[in-house]
Parts: C-alpha cells; structure tokens; sequence
C-alpha cells in the first residue's frame, strides 16, 4: 500500500525566513540480509532529503540550484519538477529558473523509486527595485490615426524590455512597439496605455488617451466587430505578459468572513493562480498543502478574478471562448454579478447572478447556465439548463460561451447555439416584495467573473486526485456587444 507521509513538520524554517514543507510518499520495505551472495539492501527506511542549505526563493529570470540526496537506496539518483511551469522551469539535475512571480512547489523524486519523493516551497520573487516610466505619451487621438508611446525600465539587469497594453482592444489596439492606432469612440471616449517591465509586469505606469471622431466625423474606422445586430463595445485578449488590472481585480482568499465562499470550496485564491501568457488567461488549480498554514489551512490554491467597476454594463452580448479542464472536483466558471451588490435590491440573491457557464471537471460532455434571485420573501430562488456537445466535443475544446441580455430576457448560448431561455411568459424570474418590479433584478449594471473553483456543493463535495493537478482553465478572449 502507497501511504503519504508528511516529514519532520508540515511546514519547517528555513533560510531566509521561507516556510518549507518536507512531503512524501513511501512503500514499506525491509533489509535483504541474505547469506547466499545476494548483495545486501541498504538498512533503514529510504527516503529523500533535500539540502537543508537549498535556497527557498528566486527573482524572476534569476537561477538557483537545488540539491537533495536519495538515502537508504542502491540509486542516489534524484529527478527534479515543478508543479507550475508558467511560474518556474527546472531542470532535471536542479537548476530553477523563476519566469513570474508566485508560488511553485519543487519536487526531488528517487529514481530508484518514484513513489518516494520530498518537495520544497520556492517563493518566485519581483524586483521591487524595477520602475517604469513614459517617456513618451499622447493625450487624445483621433479614430483612425496611429501615434507612438516610449517607455523606460530602469534597475533591470536582465534588459527584458518594455510590454505594451491597451485596456479595451475594441476601442484601440497597441503593438509591441508602443503604436497605438484608434478603432472607435465607443461608449466611454477613451483608453488606458499601460507600459510595463516584462521582467517583473508588476512594475508599470499608465495613461489615459481620450479617442474623438475623425477629421470626417466618423467615429469608428470600419473594423468594429458586430454580431446579432450589437456592436463590440469591451473586448480583453489577454495579451502581454500581465493581467490588465485597469480590467480586473484578483480576489484573494477563502471568502472571509463568507467562509468557504458560502459552496464549502476548497481552494485558497492567490495573484499568482492567474497568468496571461501567449495571448490567453490561465487560471491554474494545484495542490499546496505543505503550505497549508499559510492558505488558511486549505490544501489547494486557484484564481478568481472580476471586472466589478472596471467593466460592467446593463444588457447586451457578454460571451468568452474558454477551455476547461478534465478531473473531478474542479469548477471552472464565467458569471456575472451586479456592480452593487446593496442597492437597489439587497445582497445576495435579492439582486440576481447570472452564470453563463458552469462546468463540473469530472463531466466533460455539457455545462451547465443559471439564473439565481430572490422569491417574495427574500429566499433563494434559481432556474437552469444545460447543454450537451455535439459529437466527441468535450469541456476541454475550445467553446465560445454567451449569454444574450435584454430586458424581461435572457438567452443562453454555447457556440452560437441557444440552448436556453429565461423570459416573462415562460421562465419567469422573481424579486423580493417591496424591492422592485419586474425585470429587476436584472436590469442594472452587472460586470464579470472568471475562477475555476475546487471541491465544493457544485458537484457533491468531491475533490481532484493528486495526479489530476495542475489543471488549468484556458480563457482567450472576453467581449461585450451591445
């Protein structure tokens, strides 16, 4: 029988001030004393033990080296990993190299025997010395024009440069250059420019650039996306090295004083979980437990990010182009909130959530689309339906998940398809008497939420295997139409 045995102490001091967890799986064996010629068994439990003296932290595009030794084995052999590789590379002989900032556990595996391993906590750090600086900049640009933005990084020795960004790639988009060219005016009249160090993306400055009509008077140049008769308003597509926060915030946590995030979830939600790299949004699920106290004893770590008074709007076509991962107790979601969740109609469910897709991990073939509100007394209420993909489509393909919302209606999608229809006459939604009448509570401002949760009532409680992690939700896109 393998058996998971946590050595010396969950968590242990190390240099530095790090908390290191020693973790690792052994079988039982025993001491071949044989007297026919047989080559003794080394005595003793064997066990892997890393070097006590192993650095515990790394700056991004920094190396260090790792070290452990297999004891009580014929083979002293030792293979290295990683349970994150949009955090750190590693070497098999040791050598980690820090990519961005966050958490990676390092794992020193026998090679004589795999089940016998021991893992170490390793802090990827930023470069707090880094600043960034325009030295360039515009403040209005009419729709068709182009102009460039400079930027600086100073107190960078690995020279990784500058990324550029634009918060709404609707209204304009920017290359890796720093040009900047206007597409429309659209609803808000104006962009954010962010330059950032691509060592260390934490490091940035912005600028606003307001976008007014052209010289004939045309407020958008011709390109502007459209689809069932709305107009690409918002459009994120995860591009440069960092989540754009002039788009989204990061939640942090295990929900407090909402314990839990009110579903019995398992996962502490970290910055670090979500990584824009290649031109998409990974939110990635892993199991930390060795650093467990510092997770509010939860064993898994994920992201949960929102667009809550950055983007958000009444009515129109919200859809992302997702993938999510396979494994039970993994719950990835796209869903909506309202902007304020006091006024007019009360916390929740008084003032409605819209979850334009939900999938279970451990049921790849549908998702799942809710609404949730109030009934007259204020209780929970919700209707659902589910769609099934064609074929030998899973939730692992890409599918393009939206949601329709108009007033007394609200249509579900998933790759165009409609599967499901919340309206007055057939699938009518409620509110809490007193508060409102109908459409309420969905006719005010609602913004976005991405997160892939872990365990939780969704599906039962069940929890992912081990070898079933990491798993990531890949997201390659978000719009608004309206």
């Amino acid at each position: 029988m393998k058996i998971r045995i946590i050595n010396c102490l969950a968590l242990v001091a190390c240099i530095g001030g790090m908390l290191v967890g020693c973790g690792s799986k052994t079988n039982n064996s025993t001491s071949d004393n044989s007297s026919n010629g047989e080559v003794s068994l080394p005595k003793g439990d064997p066990k892997v033990v890393i070097d006590s003296k192993s650095p515990t932290f790394v700056e991004c595009k920094k190396e260090i080296q790792l070290s452990a030794e297999a004891v009580n084995m014929r083979n002293p052999q030792i293979v290295w990993s990683i349970d994150d590789d949009l955090i750190a590379t590693i070497t098999e002989d040791g050598k980690l190299t820090g990519l961005r900032k966050g958490f990676v556990l390092a794992k020193a595996t026998s090679v004589e025997n795999p089940d016998i391993y021991e893992e170490i906590a390793i802090e990827v750090k930023k470069n707090t010395l880094i600043t960034v600086e325009f030295s360039n900049t515009i403040d209005t640009i009419k729709v068709g024009n182009s102009a460039t933005f400079r930027a600086t990084v100073s107190n960078d020795d690995t020279n990784s440069g500058v990324g550029y960004q634009v918060n709404n790639t609707a209204l304009a988009s920017i290359d890796e250059n720093g040009v900047l060219t206007a597409h429309q005016v659209g609803l808000e009249g104006k962009v954010i420019v962010t330059a950032y160090s691509k060592v260390n993306p934490d490091a940035f400055v912005d600028h606003t650039v307001n976008i007014t009509a052209s010289d004939s008077g045309a407020t958008d140049d011709g390109t502007i996306e459209e689809k069932n008769g709305r107009k690409l308003i918002f459009k994120d597509d995860f591009s440069g090295d960092r989540l754009n926060t002039n788009n989204w915030e990061y939640m942090i946590g295990d929900g407090s004083p909402n314990v839990h995030w009110g579903n019995d979830e398992q996962q502490y939600y970290t910055d670090y979980a979500a990584k824009t790299v290649d031109g998409f949004l990974n939110i990635t699920a892993k199991n930390e437990d060795i650093r467990r106290e510092n997770l509010r004893n939860l064993d898994y770590t994920s992201a949960r990010i929102r667009s809550i008074r950055k983007v958000s709007y009444t009515y129109g076509r919200i859809e992302a182009r997702i993938s999510c991962p396979q494994g039970q107790g993994l719950w990835p979601a796209f869903w909506m909130l309202p902007d304020n969740t006091g006024d007019p109609y009360g916390t929740w469910p008084n003032s409605g959530e819209i979850d334009i897709m939900e999938a279970k991990g451990r049921v790849q073939w549908s998702v799942d689309a809710t609404l949730h509100y109030a009934d007259a007394s204020g209780g929970h209420v919700y209707n659902y339906g589910s769609y099934e993909f064609p074929g030998d489509s899973t939730i692992m393909d890409y599918h393009n998940y939206a949601v329709e919302w108009e007033e007394g209606e609200i249509r579900m999608y998933c790759d165009d398809v409609l599967y499901k229809t919340f309206n007055a006459n057939e699938n009518p939604w409620t509110i809490k008497n007193g508060t409102g009448e109908f459409p309420a509570p969905f006719n005010q401002k609602f913004h976005i939420l991405l997160n892939m949760a872990v365990g939780g009532n969704f599906d039962g409680g069940r929890l992912p295997d081990l070898n079933q992690l990491p798993a990531r939700m890949r997201v390659d896109y978000v719009k608004w139409y309206k």
